[in-house]
């Protein structure tokens, strides 16, 4: 998928949420900003906002010092909540908006410390030259996901001697052998 496809499209579900406030939170910061040099400039500029400030009561200057306290505590908050919200999702979204379950996400995972090197594969950005592309191999030229998986478990198991290097025989074995597979299955192509 190029680039100009991914924001052709329109975000999904609860990130177009988070998308939606972070941008209103954005414009009322800068709006709040924007009141506060106007007031100031209609105060006098810098030198007049200081003589009223030192010529103001004790409870002006604590109002004062509070704002800035809570413009501060806003400006800490913010990016930490969107930060957490957002980072709860990506995990289980692979390239092309798949959706992966936790096998899948593991299979993610031990592709990327072992397969990567040699393989090329979209949805975890590797271009590796030595094995063949994972995304023309499984993805376009075997069209159900049964046989994509068949093919990347029986290349696990046997190894493969083709191309510019040789696979070992059992990289994987068992549970991570199948999350491997099922996680190129899922995402090969897309």
């Amino acid at each position: 998928m190029s680039l100009a496809e991914r924001f052709d499209r329109p975000f999904p579900g609860p990130r177009r949420y988070v998308l939606a406030r972070m941008v209103i939170v954005i414009v009322l910061s800068w709006a709040l900003l924007g009141l506060a040099v106007f007031f100031v400039a209609m105060r006098g500029g810098p030198r007049g906002a200081r003589q009223a400030l030192h010529t103001e009561s004790k409870a002006s200057r604590r109002s004062v010092t509070a704002g800035v306290i809570v413009l501060f505590a806003f400006g800490l908050s913010v990016p930490a909540i969107v930060l957490a919200f957002n980072g709860e999702h990506k995990a289980s979204v692979g390239v092309g908006g798949v959706h992966l379950n936790a096998g899948e996400q593991k299979g993610r995972e031990l592709f990327s410390k072992s397969c990567a090197v040699c393989h090329t594969l979209a949805a975890t950005k590797s271009v590796g030259e030595i094995g063949p592309n994972l995304d023309v191999r499984v993805g376009a030229d075997i069209s159900t996901p049964a046989g994509r998986k068949a093919l990347v478990l029986n290349a696990i198991a046997e190894g493969r001697a083709r191309g510019l290097g040789q696979m070992p025989a059992l990289l994987y074995q068992g549970k991570e052998a199948e999350d491997v597979a099922n996680f190129v299955a899922a995402v090969a192509g897309h």
